[in-house]
């Protein structure tokens, strides 16, 4: 897959992934508990394939490509790449799923390692989620950009990152959108949500 002198894409990067959720821990640890209901994506795309169902094959590979990129899942997302590649040309892939099949065993091992890692809870703000908070309040245009990314993957990280600067994006937004963006998500539905929150966002910028 790589030669020799390459760097390998590491199994687990927390602190990448962290960094990548506006420096939000809880959310990132919520999102990699997430992260391992998709671990059945191998045997799902081969099952798939199998009754010829090849756009919802390249639709999970997909997905769980996001989600790896997104959370640091480095080894995973890169083989995920491959397969996605393979499918768009037609290509076999089951030696390539056997391989991500065993690039997630790998990635459970770190995030069982990983959980430990104490999480803020709900009902109270920790030190690390005081740090962060202030930063996304001065990155607002970050943040939206950071969810509408999430909500075009299908990402149910999307969900944490609402409701988590839900005082924040509520007075950005308005609180029409913001209560019509939250009730799609809180549905899983996605591109309603998506399409709420870019129009509130032309509307907002005018």
């Amino acid at each position: 897959m790589t030669d020799g002198a390459a760097t390998e894409p590491a199994v687990l990067d927390v602190d990448g992934g962290i960094a990548r959720l506006m420096g939000n821990s809880g959310i990132y640890f919520k999102a990699l508990k997430r992260f391992s209901a998709q671990f059945q994506a191998p045997r799902t795309v081969a099952a798939q394939l199998a009754a010829g169902d090849e756009a919802g094959a390249y639709l999970a590979i997909h997905t769980l490509k996001g989600a790896a990129g997104l959370l640091g899942a480095g080894e995973v997302a890169a083989i995920a790449s491959e397969v996605e590649t393979a499918l768009s040309r037609g290509d076999p892939v089951q030696a390539l799923l056997d391989d991500l099949e065993g690039a997630l065993q790998r990635v459970q091992a770190r995030i069982d390692a990983a959980m430990p890692v104490p999480v803020p809870e709900n009902t109270g703000v920790s030190s690390t989620a005081a740090a962060a908070m202030p930063a996304a309040i001065r990155n607002i245009p970050e943040l939206l950009d950071q969810v509408c990314t999430l909500l075009d993957e299908g990402n149910a990280t999307a969900i944490d990152m609402l409701e988590k600067y839900a005082t924040v994006l509520e007075k950005a937004l308005g609180a029409a959108a913001w209560q019509a963006i939250m009730a799609a998500a809180r549905d899983y539905d996605f591109e309603p949500a998506l399409t709420a929150l870019q129009r509130a966002r032309l509307t907002t910028s005018r």
